[in-house]
């Protein structure tokens, strides 16, 4: 029995030119950046600091490219559609070396060789909490440390902060980097101040204890 292939074609046909003109209809992935490309630098020491932010930590549920954002209480949504440029920790990493350049005039040694004698101070972040509710706002929740290679004791820090921010993704991640340019405001004052008294150890700083230190300085 003969088996004409012409409409067995047709209907290939027609199915592909259906799943071409629904992918062409599909919005692209909008990419987000968190550092400021456009910040102005505010007033910083002339003094020029040696630093090493170190890559962060990010809790796992929001680790990846895709943006997260809570939906209810335990509830989250995964957003196929807004996607970080890089994986968050690089982000939020750079966000962060950017604003503490700004304002103390730092210079990021991170992945780069140094053999030089002047210190250098290793920033480590750890975020407990990166929440987006989109029409509320963004809350972000960390842990730093400040030290340097030498044998002094370690400056360990906690920040909070929380912008308010409209229902749309745009406004969500300029919420986003307003909380990031914060954070290294509260940053910015324990490392020069850190860095200031190269022997001892750091000045009281609220929010902040050394590890010679047995409870958070007041």
């Amino acid at each position: 029995m003969s088996v004409s292939w012409f409409p067995i074609c047709r209907v290939l046909a027609g199915v592909v030119a259906c799943v071409t003109l629904a992918a062409c209809s599909s919005p692209p992935a909008r990419f987000h950046r968190l550092a400021e490309d456009d910040a102005v630098a505010v007033a910083a020491p002339a003094s020029t600091l040696l630093v090493d932010v170190l890559p962060v930590r990010v809790p796992p549920s929001v680790a990846g490219r895709r943006l997260v954002v809570q939906r209810s209480s335990g509830q989250v949504d995964v957003l196929e559609m807004d996607r970080w440029a890089s994986p968050l920790a690089d982000e939020i990493r750079a966000a962060l070396s950017s604003g503490l350049a700004l304002r103390t005039s730092a210079v990021d040694l991170h992945g780069l060789p140094y053999g030089g004698k002047r210190p250098v101070y290793r920033v480590a972040v750890d975020v407990q909490r990166f929440d987006a509710w989109p029409g509320s706002h963004v809350l972000i929740d960390a842990v730093w440390t400040i030290r340097t290679a030498e044998d002094r004791p370690m400056l360990t820090c906690r920040s909070i902060v929380r912008e308010v921010v409209p229902a749309g993704m745009d406004g969500v991640v300029q919420g986003q980097r307003r909380a990031l340019n914060a954070l290294a405001s509260q940053m910015a004052a324990p490392l020069l101040a850190y860095a200031a008294a190269p022997s001892e150890a750091a000045r009281p700083t609220p929010g902040c204890v050394d590890s010679s230190a047995s409870m958070l300085a007041k």
